[in-house]
């Protein structure tokens, strides 16, 4: 994610190939783990007591999301797209694991479809940004589901494979072993098909109809969402896997990860401040910038994590809300009397 978002994006060289190799795939991780997160916290909540601490994260992602957007437009802020997927949460959550199939393969297609045919009937009419406190509303809405940075028509797909996921055994090394295989498949294949694909049909493969048998990076498109999903699987399949084999070698990032949310808005303050509206010149400083973050939101998280408190905003996802997960369905007096 901070690889990504610091850039640059032209690479020529091999290491600025490899530097950039969570390119269009950061995201789909991110948004594939909010959807495993999102499916675990419904399998322990119904009634009251789910609807109070899911629309408390939905207005705070919501209200964080337009206002990071609003302070910069140096990195597309994602957190407007998760306020809207935890939205739908719930109604999906109801479907078996094979609707869920069924419904990511519908939007895998129809979704694609519906963007490139929103481009070829108002070409250039809608902007390709975030959304921010001060975009027009019905703008907004354009922007979050066809021609933002992370348009619910395409993005929807990783959230609901995430939710898929937290129907599954992922304690079962077999079933880790065919979701890495599987993952790991549907990322090459997708990949190695696109290249083939964008090769064969030229420079024409960027405007029209033709965009949906390409496969570029955050280009919205069937074939980068197959690849992208599958190698964030793979990598889920994979840390699972190692986490129960090694605990202590992802502890590390284990003790990050709960400060998930804080890093995210912290590490778009920082690039809003120190990144160039043209973006960092060099690879050699983008690389310098990204490891000089990951490793002081590492050192924070691990020393925050000695005074056992959760981390600030995580502290308000989850205060009070979660603090006594029946809390919803009590009255007043209630909880008073307890």
């Amino acid at each position: 994610m901070i690889v990504v978002n610091v850039g640059p994006t032209n690479a020529e060289s091999v290491p600025e190939r490899l530097y950039l190799l969570p390119f269009g795939r950061a995201s789909v991780l991110f948004v594939v783990i909010a959807g495993l997160g999102m499916g675990l916290f419904l399998r322990s909540r119904s009634g009251t007591g789910l609807w109070g601490p899911l629309l408390w994260r939905v207005l705070l992602l919501l209200s964080v999301g337009l206002v990071l957007q609003t302070v910069t437009d140096s990195v597309s802020v994602i957190l407007t797209t998760y306020a809207l997927l935890f939205v739908v949460a719930p109604l999906l959550q109801r479907l078996s694991l094979q609707g869920l199939g069924a419904v990511a393969l519908a939007i895998l297609v129809a979704g694609p479809v519906w963007i490139v045919a929103d481009d070829v009937t108002s070409p250039g009419e809608h902007a390709k940004v975030g959304v921010s406190l001060t975009t027009p509303p019905s703008e907004a809405l354009h922007s979050l589901f066809l021609s933002g940075p992370y348009p619910l028509a395409s993005w929807t797909v990783p959230f609901v494979v995430g939710l898929a996921l937290a129907r599954v055994d992922l304690a079962d090394r077999g079933v880790l072993r065919r979701l890495a295989v599987g993952g790991g498949v549907a990322a090459v294949v997708g990949a190695l098909v696109a290249t083939v694909s964008y090769d064969l049909l030229g420079p024409r493969a960027d405007t029209g109809w033709l965009r949906l048998l390409t496969g570029a990076a955050h280009g919205q498109m069937p074939l980068w969402l197959v690849s992208a999903t599958g190698s964030a699987i793979f990598v889920v399949a994979v840390c699972v896997r190692v986490g129960q084999a090694a605990p202590r070698l992802l502890r590390w990032l284990a003790v990050l990860g709960t400060y998930a949310l804080t890093v995210y808005v912290a590490h778009v303050l920082v690039l809003a401040v120190v990144k160039p509206p043209d973006g960092l010149p060099s690879f050699l400083l983008g690389g310098s910038i990204s490891a000089g973050l990951v490793a002081t939101f590492l050192l924070a998280s691990l020393l925050w994590a000695r005074t056992g408190r959760s981390g600030p905003l995580e502290w308000v996802l989850r205060h009070p809300w979660l603090r006594h997960p029946d809390a919803w369905g009590r009255t007043a007096g209630e909880r008073t009397a307890r």
